[in-house]
This record gives C-alpha cells, structure tokens and sequence, in this order.
C-alpha cells in the first residue's frame, strides 16, 4: 500500500517553500542526496534525530531525549536493474520510542521502541538519471514497522512525514541547484482548469444554445429531433448546457445539435438544421524552435452547419404530395491557438501562434430541386462567421482574455517555484522543457 501521509521531502502547501499549493520538487542524484545530508548532519545543518508531536497536547509523541531519542541512520537510496525507471530511498531509526498514554487514563505513559522500524520510499528515475523527489511516496507495504497496534504505525507514518516537510527546505538549498519538477497533474489542476477550462465554460454557457434557434420560427419535431452535449444528460426541453470533460490530453467539449421542422404550403418542406460545435483543450509535449520538447497547450474549435431541405409538391388533381427533390448546404469553420512556453532572460514566457482556416463549404441538390446555388439559398456562410469570430469564446476572446491571463500566472509561478526551491540565490529559469512523463522540468541559473 502507497500512501501520501509521508512523502520525501515533499514541496507542497504545509511547508515554506510552497508555491500557491503547487507540488514542486526537484530532482538530484542518489549519490549527491545521501552524501549532502551526511554533510549537513556533520555540520549541525541537519538533525540526527526524529522528534514530532506531544504526549501532553496530543497523547501521542515520536522521539525525545535519552532513551526515547528516535536516532536516524543515514539515509539509504537502492537502484534496481530490473526497474531502472524507479528508486528505493529507505529512512531507517537506530533507536528511540513512541510514547502515548495507556488506555486507563492520562497517568501512565507507555513506550513502543521504534529501533529499527524503517520507512521505505518508492521514488521515479527520470531520463537524465536523476532522483525524481515530488512523488516518492512511502510504500508500506515493503516499510519494516514490527507492531501490531495499527494507530501506532499510522500516527509514525504522519509524524515521518511532518518531519520530513519541515526539512525540506535547508535540503533542497543544498540540492536542488540546477534542476526542479512540476508534476503534470498538479499543473494542469491548479493552472490549465481554472485559467483556461472554467473560463471558457463561462464564456461558452453565455453563447445561444442552438437547440432554442427555431423558437418562434417553427415548431420543431422532437422525435426526429436531436440533442447531445458532452457532461450531461441532454434532451430537446431540458435546457441543460454542455460541459467539459476530462481524457487522458486534457479536456473536450462538444455541443451537438439537430433539429427537424416542416414548413407547409402547396410545397412542403421537411427541414434540418444542425450544428455540431466542439472544444479542445490538450496539453502536451511539442519542439521549439530549437527543437527540444516544451510544455505546450492547444486549444482548438471547429463549428460545423448543415442545412437539409426536401421537398414535396401538391398534385392538382389527386390533392396528394409528390417528392420533388433536395438540397443540402454544409460550412465548417475552425481555429486553433498553440501557447507554448518558453525561457527568456531568466523569466519563463509564452509564445502564442494562432491559426484560422477559411471556411470550408460544400452544397448540392437532387431531383428537380430548382435553385441556382443551394449554398447561400440555404446557409448565409458570411453571417455564421461574423458570429465565430465575434462571439464570447472566439479565437480572439480566447487570445485576449484566457491566453494574457494564463501568461501573467504560469510566469510568476515558476518566478516563485526558483526563489522557493533556492531561496536568496536569485535563480532564473535558464532553462524549461518536457519530460516523457508530461512533467514540467525546470533548470535553474543565473
């Protein structure tokens, strides 16, 4: 069993270092870690011993003085050749108690020796060789913890990982120089979902739904009818909105509609009209400009029209209705905005590129439909873009709003991730890249 009640030397929102609640951490070798903590231990820099809690405030205590000082061995990093792409680290005590009440009241206190009890950590090697910190979880399963009382060993797990936070950072001063990791999920979370997928759902939730587009004009015929947004469950009366939904890449919305009318005269026409407008949202790996693979976002939409329309035409005599022929008109429009970022004097920035098709269209007719160009008799393509381009989730809303907006923050963020993970040295971000994993990788340096 994995658990994240201890994490090594985590970065995260209860230590001083934290960065808006951002996971950040870095990555070093083995060999550096365990020899800079031995050093830090020789110079006083470091403690030798575990101490967390109070029997007096919460009955529960990890370490002490004498006998009950939880005394630390140094710190043990395992490689295996079968599984190069993971590391052991292993956080052993040589001796020292916990100590808590007995169960008949706060007067006796009872000690569990805890020499020997070792903590193991499962940590990832990433394609540099380089001991990934921010998610080396405390695998209990394979931890040595000799006691039956299961509160004991949670309330050990806990304080371990307490006490490791509070170290965090005089280590990664030490440490992490060159080198630092932002998780993909803890990114995408905190940044990519409230930045640029619940404002655009905002600005998307304020457009017209389509499915309300013949209110007024014609009675549509729901049982012909067709009503499908990603996110929910949709029907023709409902009025539910469409919303975005996660995948693997990042986030999908989809807003698809048809709607079936008649119009009646001595000609009757059965009508169609549908839109299908979608978003994406996908973060990834892409080469610069130099090509070395960046954090790289891609938000693109594609709307899409077609109009049906068949027609039937009274007989004089037989007063009955005889097919005459159709006519279809189809335009598709679509943009896309790639914001990748990138490192310039020591700041970390974005570089946007936006892309806009023409509009694609297609049209034709059968029988003897009698129009000279079913096109524009059927889809106005001049008004439909007019909107695309103007509405409150175009390419340039997105542009000016969601894109400015996520520049602004993402920059200070990794401003504030190198002044946490080396405070005081005045460490740009010299350099920015991707990892296989989809993990931020960030080098430091003047």
């Amino acid at each position: 069993m994995v658990t994240t009640k201890a994490v090594f030397f985590e970065i995260g929102s209860e230590t001083t270092t934290s960065v808006q609640q951002l996971s950040a951490s870095w990555f070093t070798s083995g060999n550096l870690l365990e020899s800079t903590i031995v050093a830090m231990r020789e110079a006083g820099e470091f403690p030798n011993s575990i101490r967390y809690g109070s029997v007096e405030v919460g009955s529960l205590a990890l370490g002490g003085v004498g006998e009950d000082e939880a005394v630390l061995r140094p710190v043990e990093i395992r490689y295996d050749e079968a599984m190069p792409n993971t590391a052991h680290v292993s956080l052993t005590l040589a001796s020292g108690t916990l100590r808590f009440y007995n169960g008949f009241g706060r007067k006796d206190i009872l000690r569990q020796s805890v020499a020997g009890w070792r903590l193991e950590f499962i940590a990832a090697v990433n394609e540099y060789g380089g001991l990934v910190l921010q998610a080396a979880l405390c695998d209990v399963d394979k931890s040595y913890l000799p006691c039956d009382n299961a509160p004991l060993k949670e309330f050990f797990i806990t304080a371990v990982g307490h006490w490791l936070r509070s170290w965090s950072g005089p280590v990664l001063e030490k440490t992490a120089m060159r080198r630092a990791v932002i998780s993909r999920e803890s990114f995408l979370r905190q940044y990519i979902y409230p930045l640029v997928v619940e404002k655009l759902q905002r600005r998307l939730d304020s457009l017209p739904d389509y499915v309300t587009s013949r209110e007024g004009v014609a009675e549509v015929n729901p049982q012909d009818s067709l009503n499908e947004k990603s996110g929910v469950e949709a029907t023709i009366g409902n009025g539910e909105r469409a919303r975005f939904i996660r995948n693997s890449n990042g986030w999908t919305y989809r807003d698809h509609v048809l709607l079936n009318w008649q119009e009646a005269n001595r000609t009757l026409h059965d009508r169609e009209s549908e839109q299908d407008l979608q978003y994406m949202v996908t973060m990834g790996r892409q080469a610069g400009p130099d090509g070395v693979p960046r954090p790289t976002l891609d938000i693109s939409s594609v709307l899409g029209r077609y109009e049906w329309d068949s027609v039937k035409q009274e007989l004089p005599l037989s007063r009955q209705r005889s097919y005459m022929g159709k006519a279809w008109a189809r335009a598709t429009l679509q943009w896309s905005l790639r914001l990748q970022w990138q490192t310039e004097d020591g700041r970390v920035t974005i570089a946007a590129l936006a892309r806009k098709g023409m509009p694609a269209t297609d049209a034709g007719t059968t029988g003897i439909y009698v129009v000279s160009d079913p096109l524009p008799h059927l889809l106005n393509v001049q008004r439909m873009n007019l909107w695309w381009e103007g509405n409150a989730a175009s390419l340039q809303a997105v542009q000016q709003d969601i894109a400015g907006t996520l520049a602004t923050a993402t920059s200070d963020m990794f401003a504030a991730v190198a002044e946490g993970l080396a405070p005081g040295r005045k460490l740009g971000c010299r350099d920015l890249r991707i990892n296989e994993s989809g993990d931020i990788e960030i080098e430091l340096g003047v």
